[in-house]
């Protein structure tokens, strides 16, 4: 009976050692997990409805969702992150783009309204804006905005729309909340922000002067997707940008009377911050949503056998804007420019 024992132990230790190659062989075949990166703004609400009601989890094994404070560090970190899928608006998206490391594979929302120019109620501005006046009187005056930014471009559309050039102004770079504080207490004839700074700036007592839509430009929000997962992996991109449009629709199905609640719920879980209902109301009139139908009218139809996307598309037209911006800057070289023109990286072969 004494050699009972032991043989029972052997056994156990190989049913053991099994089991555990067993769960190593497994851990091995399952795909690793779809990870995505958001700034935490009105691009990633459909991003969180679909992971709060889990549609992203039925064609990817896992997803996980990120986010960063802005997106130069979001686009900066993609490596280090290892982030398959995110957005950030067009101005970082540039950098990726040209580092050839990204597709443009949808819009997440176009933000022109929510960057607008503010000055104090008192100011001439707030009565000038729209006549001749309103530009003899800016002249030579202190305009607070943060630089090579989406506020930034509406200030020089602003300024070009009223015959002025960004000389004809002192530009100081100051942060979108810290600009409403300083102009309120009477730093600066304008400024140049960005929702939430802009709620900021109403309840300071600050008057709108213009915003994007009013000035003609658009501001998109790009879906990327890292060039070497999506050629490697494209249908877990399309799966996932379904599960994203099909938060797009569900979205627009319902009444804003739902909506607003949802959204204020969105922000507290995943930006962690308590909006007010009047606030999460002004979030969801200020940008547009696109879905699926939108979105390849968008990107511009059928790709090539590339991948490029073929002439045509509304945001090719809306991304040389934002190229043009960050040439008049200097922050595009005349030879980067001329790179990123063609938009290369941009198409629909992606979409559901």
């Amino acid at each position: 009976m004494q050699f009972i024992r032991p043989l029972w132990a052997c056994l156990a230790i190989s049913c053991l050692l099994i089991s555990a190659a067993h769960a190593q062989s497994a851990d091995h075949a399952r795909p690793a997990p779809l990870r995505t990166a958001w700034l935490a703004e009105f691009e990633a609400f459909a991003a969180w409805y679909a992971h709060d009601r889990q549609w992203d989890r039925e064609n990817n094994p896992a997803v996980e969702l990120r986010s960063f404070p802005t997106g130069r560090l979001l686009v900066d970190n993609m490596h280090a992150y290892g982030w398959n899928l995110a957005a950030c608006g067009g101005v970082p998206a540039l950098r990726a783009m040209l580092r050839k490391d990204v597709y443009v594979v949808g819009v997440g929302t176009e933000e022109a309204a929510s960057n607008a120019v503010y000055a104090r109620a008192s100011s001439p501005l707030a009565r000038l804006n729209g006549v001749g006046g309103a530009a003899r009187f800016l002249r030579g005056k202190t305009v607070l905005c943060p630089l090579g930014t989406s506020a930034h471009q509406l200030l020089l559309a602003w300024l070009d729309g009223m015959g002025l050039k960004d000389t004809d102004v002192t530009i100081v770079d100051v942060k979108p909340g810290e600009a409403a504080q300083a102009l309120a207490k009477g730093l600066g004839e304008a400024a140049a922000l960005w929702a939430p700074a802009a709620y900021a700036a109403e309840e300071l007592g600050l008057s709108r002067i213009t915003d994007g839509r009013k000035s003609g430009i658009a501001q998109p929000v790009l879906l990327l997707a890292e060039r070497g997962y999506a050629d490697k992996h494209p249908e877990r991109i399309t799966a996932y940008l379904r599960n994203y449009l099909q938060a797009v629709e569900r979205f627009g199905e319902m009444p804003v009377e739902e909506l607003v609640p949802l959204y204020q719920r969105f922000q507290r879980e995943f930006a962690g911050k308590a909006l007010s209902a009047s606030d999460a109301r002004r979030e969801l009139e200020n940008h547009l949503l696109f879905p699926l139908d939108k979105q390849k009218e968008l990107l511009g139809g059928v790709p090539a056998a590339d991948g490029a996307m073929r002439p045509g598309g509304t945001l090719r037209g809306w991304l040389k804007d934002v190229i043009a911006f960050h040439k008049k800057t200097g922050a595009l070289s005349s030879r980067e420019a001329g790179e990123l023109e063609s938009l290369p990286l941009v198409t629909p072969r992606f979409l559901p």
